[in-house]
């Protein structure tokens, strides 16, 4: 995956540790403890000779209207710039066991300490992923973007207003914004810290993190910028893929006919990626395009699109008093098409984003209705 620009000061000052002990506090953090109900005890320690946390966890998921993780926390407020160096330290669980794929660790941020809390979070996953995770309300269901990368030992959290970004390692061995932001509001004072959680309920699992920097974001810290090309799956639809991120504009030019590829633009070259694997990119000539159906001529937002087999719509709805050309908050959602005309009443949200009427491109939909590719602006 090709990650740019806007690169997170490697030299961020540590949080203070002097913080007055307080519960199980350790290092920076005032407590930590389990969230949700996990089958055993968690643990968390620290090192100050080698400025290394150690967390183990027990617990089913961090998904759904529910968490069970361990947690270690402190209370702040406003914008805030979060990196760390992770590693896993159990072994690998087996194949087909729960944790093989979804074992997980990284940065959290809550708005309290109950388990469905509204939150966000940047994730190591036992999958070779980072992932984006996000629920916006108490007691809502979980969303996450995916970010393919080889590089997972770093990672990186900022929150400016109510817009959430992760960065992750590029090339250079500096962290750079991933592409894939979110809107969700979470006011403070609210609790950030590091959580694991194993992903299986008859399991165990210890990561350690070190040079831990969680601070204010300083002052004039401003949204990193760029585009973002993504795919959701409207079969699943809580889960979304960062395709392509860049420093200017991407531009989406189709699908081929057996929609593993999305071709785009960007950076002045015609390019194609795999349409669930960002970590593969390559040059690439647009295809030519199948027909597309038209959309039904009714006032649906500020862009829309039918499916192949003409039974959804997807369509964007802006911010009152912007044009569709002006960059704005905007929710992608889809409905179904019931005797021609769109059944908004049935309509169901599956994202928030920055982003304008191109956001939902001509082509977005796979020609095998399966999924929807779309551009954020971060």
């Amino acid at each position: 995956m090709k990650v740019m620009m806007w690169a997170i000061a490697a030299t961020l000052p540590v949080a203070a540790a002097g913080i007055a002990a307080q519960g199980n506090a350790i290092g920076q953090f005032i407590d930590h403890r389990d969230i949700g109900q996990p089958a055993s005890p968690g643990e968390a320690s620290y090192d100050p000779q080698r400025q290394r946390y150690r967390i183990t966890a027990a617990g089913q998921n961090m998904w759904a209207d529910r968490d069970d993780f361990h947690f270690a926390w402190k209370r702040m407020s406003g914008d805030v710039v979060a990196t760390t160096r992770l590693d896993f330290v159990s072994p690998a669980p087996r194949p087909g066991d729960g944790g093989y794929l979804h074992r997980k660790g990284g940065i959290v941020l809550r708005q309290d300490l109950d388990p469905d809390s509204a939150y966000v979070d940047v994730l190591r996953m036992g999958n070779q992923q980072m992932s984006l995770q996000y629920r916006e309300v108490k007691g809502g269901q979980t969303r996450l973007i995916w970010i393919n990368t080889p590089r997972q030992g770093t990672v990186g959290l900022t929150k400016i207003g109510d817009y959430a970004y992760l960065s992750v390692l590029g090339a250079d061995g500096k962290l750079h914004h991933a592409g894939g932001s979110f809107k969700i509001r979470i006011t403070g004072p609210y609790y950030i810290g590091l959580g694991v959680c194993p992903h299986d309920p008859k399991a165990r699992e210890t990561m350690a993190f070190s040079d831990v920097r969680i601070a204010a974001a300083p002052a004039g810290t401003r949204k990193p910028g760029g585009t973002t090309l993504q795919t959701i799956n409207i079969g699943t639809p809580p889960e979304q893929t960062v395709i392509h991120h860049s420093s200017g504009p991407v531009s989406m030019t189709g699908w081929s006919a057996s929609s593993e590829w999305v071709h785009f633009s960007s950076e002045g070259k015609a390019r194609r990626a795999k349409a669930w694997d960002s970590d593969v990119v390559e040059t690439a000539q647009p295809p030519q395009q199948a027909a597309r159906l038209v959309a039904p001529a009714v006032a649906l937002g500020i862009a829309r699109q039918v499916s192949p087999d003409g039974r959804s719509i997807a369509y964007l709805t802006g911010t009152p008093g912007k044009t569709p050309s002006m960059a704005q908050d905007v929710v992608l959602r889809l409905a179904p098409v019931v005797d021609g005309k769109p059944a908004t009443d049935k309509a169901v949200e599956l994202v928030k984003l920055w982003g304008n009427a191109a956001s939902l491109p001509r082509s977005a939909w796979s020609p095998d209705g399966k999924t929807i590719a779309f551009i954020s602006l971060d």
